[in-house]
């Protein structure tokens, strides 16, 4: 009897010490899919945006980084579960969210201040709306740059553009710009842009120089032109069911420590000189257009916007709306 009572009394012990030792929730190893990788500078702020979410909370334990070269393939991944968070422009997130290919509508801003103001006053809070939508939740919004035109020939006129077979992204506003050339429009996913421009299949696309010069195309396209056409965010985003796993408090120590607004935008910009300097000492060339060339590509895009505008879902609308209502407010400023 003594020796049945030393054993409950030892079991006790160890339940209690089990209870002592073990944390109150079970850590989770979450998955992050991305369609950067280094050298490309956009894989260091994946980096940061993970570290960030790593310190302000203990209930993920560590997020494992994944390369999907293809952006729609991921983001489906996030949005069913597979993968529980992402990073990707609106070019990339057009054919899950069509309503956000307004943020690509070319000569959209006139300057990075004006950018900046209206999307932290305007754009975000309608992204939050659109996302939840679909099971997302908004992390934060980075820079992309700007996108400009490469070629396997030199193609800084316009006008050389006309009839030749483009890649173009699932973007409405791509397809604008390219239709607004004369171009025949391709649509292809990035990974199989290198292959087809290597065949001959497309002779040009558009990418920003920092992220094109690290990929394959940089071999075949040997020409980029600086059109600065459109802009794009990057923008990193959660599932939702991940997200909602997380106690009020950690998802606001989440959200208060991700990086502000386009507060990689300097470091970007930095990156992009470099890697302009990479593809020209590999023997590219780059053309870096004056107003008035910049003009001339611009005067055969922007007289077709208002067709794309009136042409927009409801959702596309609102966001373009709420846009110029956000660049009327800042010029009141």
């Amino acid at each position: 009897m003594n020796f049945l009572k030393q054993l409950q009394k030892l079991a006790f012990g160890v339940a209690l010490a089990s209870t002592l030792t073990v944390p109150a929730f079970a850590q989770e190893v979450w998955s992050m899919g991305s369609a950067k990788r280094a050298p490309d500078i956009g894989a260091t702020f994946d980096e940061e945006t993970v570290a960030a979410l790593l310190g302000a909370t203990d209930a993920v334990e560590n997020v494992e980084i994944q390369f999907i070269g293809n952006e729609q393939e991921m983001i489906q991944q996030v949005i069913r579960g597979r993968l529980n968070m992402g990073g990707s422009t609106p070019l990339g997130l057009a054919a899950a969210f069509p309503d956000i290919s307004v943020l690509n509508v070319p000569y959209l801003w006139d300057d990075a201040e004006q950018r900046q103001y209206v999307y932290e006053n305007h754009v975000i809070p309608q992204l939050n709306e659109t996302f939840a939508s679909s099971g997302l939740v908004v992390l934060s919004v980075q820079e992309a740059g700007f996108n400009g035109v490469f070629c396997t020939f030199d193609c800084s006129d316009p006008a050389t553009l006309k009839e030749k077979r483009i890649r173009v992204s699932a973007s409405a506003s791509s397809r604008l710009f390219w239709d607004s050339l004369g171009s025949m429009a391709i649509q292809l996913p990035l990974p199989d842009t290198w292959s087809a421009l290597e065949q001959g299949l497309v002779v040009a696309g558009e990418l920003p120089i920092a992220y094109f010069a690290t990929t394959p195309a940089a071999a075949t396209a040997k020409h980029f032109v600086y059109t600065d056409h459109t802009h794009s965010p990057w923008i990193y985003f959660v599932n939702k069911r991940s997200w909602s796993k997380l106690s009020e408090e950690d998802q606001k120590a989440v959200l208060e420590a991700m990086p502000g607004a386009f507060s990689t935008s300097e470091r970007f910009f930095a990156d992009n000189d470099a890697r302009a300097t990479s593809f020209t000492d590999n023997g590219g060339t780059l053309y870096k257009l004056d107003d008035a060339q910049r003009k001339a590509w611009a005067d055969l895009v922007v007289p077709n916007i208002g067709k794309l505008v009136e042409e927009m879902s409801p959702g596309a609308r609102k966001l373009y709306e709420a846009i110029e209502a956000g660049k009327k407010e800042y010029a009141a400023r």
